[in-house]
């Protein structure tokens, strides 16, 4: 799930986007565990460059199948040796938003529920995870490391996918 989380905008120009974020300067979005029957994917990545060069990633994520819930937090990130490197802050998950059935959730009540994901996420939270893409069997699949130790057990299927694809996280 935290590969979501850092892989995460209307794009502003495609020459500021290089390496692996090139795709993202037009326009498009990257799609995990993408299912292109039902145009779904289990999260989406978006990015923007910011004015110092680094990038803000926001990753829209499925959490919750029935009842559809879906977190969008936004992570600042940079391209580091080929990959997208961020830190998750546990801000960035208390400050989420955070919908049930496509309805945002109030404050009020969202607050506890980001508490605990942020809780379930304490493993990851503070720690640097960078994330390349790589060729493997006819599908990009994304690879992370955190600390810059592999994490092949966090390995995901990724495709990067255009606005007018129809492509939405959903389960």
């Amino acid at each position: 799930m935290f590969l979501a989380l850092l892989a995460a905008a209307a794009v502003s120009s495609a020459s500021a986007y290089v390496g692996p974020l090139a795709p993202a300067g037009k326009g498009m979005a990257q799609c995990y565990v993408p299912n292109a029957v039902s145009k779904t994917c289990g999260s989406m990545a978006t990015y923007h460059q910011n004015a110092d060069g680094s990038f803000t990633n926001k990753a829209t994520v499925l959490i919750s199948k029935s009842p559809p819930a879906i977190l969008e937090m936004n992570t600042n990130v940079q391209i580091r040796n080929g990959a997208v490197c961020g830190t998750i802050r546990e801000e960035n998950i208390t400050s989420a938003r955070l919908t049930v059935n496509g309805a945002d959730v109030p404050e009020v009540q969202a607050g506890p529920v980001l508490a605990q994901i942020a809780s379930g996420m304490a493993a990851v939270v503070g720690h640097e995870i960078c994330t390349s893409y790589v060729q493997s069997g006819g599908q990009l699949v994304a690879k992370a490391t955190m600390d810059g130790v592999p994490k092949p057990d966090q390995d995901q299927v990724m495709s990067w996918v255009s606005p007018a694809d129809g492509y939405r996280v959903a389960p």
